[in-house]
């Protein structure tokens, strides 16, 4: 059904008002929401009047958004979720735990996108890649590189402590990429080092919300999270989670290209300068202490005394 209704979208574009492709635009970029949406905050969130919108859905063969939502719906594995446990019906509980579930949709819709596709490749073709992010969100680029540099090689996050961010711009190479994070409010490192990589024909990867009006103006290979105004500080879930899948798939790309043994390698050196704790074999567990054996122990320990 979803496939069914982007084709519908993209195949009649031209047909459409301004208006209308407002409305297309948002249905296309947050498909996998749109089962949580009313009419009011469907149109709140696009900049149309809700009679627009119901215009514009029944010219589609819709009677309403409602008979939508039904058809996207469906089977989804997540529906159990979105149905909260009576005895979890609190009110704010369930409005939590819908816009969790519908957050959490979208990022992973972006992973059916031309622009995922395009921006797997570049990292996994990459010579090298590097990973800057800021503000709030600089925990999500430095684990995004962390865990990159797992599954490929010449992999890092960059501090910018020089000031200059030198060893990523000035001296970057062919077939260097970069790898920008950011989210509302945005910091103004984000945008200077976008526009200076741009500049310099640098390939660059902007991973940020629906709010960064700018970012396609600098590069094709984008992925936007859809933003929630009433949970501005909520984007970093999805984000995680988006980021999770970017790995999982760089990782299945480099299944051929010797990653397991890199994986290895990386682990056997860890094991030198740090090592791990090793937990007890399971098969194998200590020997359970009897009142009589307690007993007897004590009794030693007095003939040693004596």
């Amino acid at each position: 059904m979803i496939e069914e209704l982007q084709k519908t979208l993209k195949s009649r574009w031209e047909t459409f008002t301004p208006s209308e492709q407002k409305i297309a635009t948002y249905l296309l970029q947050n498909i996998g929401g749109i089962a949580f949406e009313t009419a009011a905050s469907l149109a709140r969130h696009i900049g149309v009047s809700p009679m627009t919108v119901g215009r514009f859905l029944r010219n589609l063969g819709y009677e309403g958004l409602s008979e939508l939502k039904d058809d996207l719906r469906g089977e989804a594995p997540w529906l159990p979720l979105y149905k909260t446990p009576d005895h979890l019906a609190d009110a704010s509980l369930s409005e939590g735990l819908q816009a969790e579930i519908r957050d959490l949709t979208n990022a992973h819709a972006l992973a059916h996108t031309p622009e995922w596709a395009a921006i797997v490749d570049l990292l996994v073709k990459a010579e090298r890649v590097s990973v800057a992010s800021f503000h709030h969100g600089r925990f999500l680029g430095l684990g995004f590189a962390n865990l990159l540099q797992h599954v490929r090689p010449r992999t890092r996050f960059v501090e910018g402590s020089d000031g200059a961010y030198i060893d990523m711009l000035l001296d970057a190479k062919p077939g260097d990429c970069l790898v920008l994070i950011d989210f509302r409010r945005y910091y103004r490192h984000f945008r200077l080092l976008a526009e200076e990589a741009a500049a310099r024909g640098i390939p660059l990867v902007i991973i940020t919300d629906t709010q960064c009006y700018w970012a396609r103006k600098l590069t094709d290979h984008v992925l936007m999270i859809p933003i929630d105004e009433s949970r501005a500080w909520h984007n970093f879930g999805p984000a995680m989670s988006l980021l999770s899948l970017l790995i999982g798939a760089i990782a299945r790309r480099q299944e051929q290209s010797g990653m397991f043994e890199r994986i290895d390698r990386i682990t056997r050196l860890r094991q030198s300068f740090a090592g791990y704790l090793e937990a007890p074999p399971l098969d194998d567990p200590p020997p359970a202490k009897s009142a009589g054996g307690n007993k007897n122990a004590a009794s030693k320990r007095r003939s040693k005394r004596s």
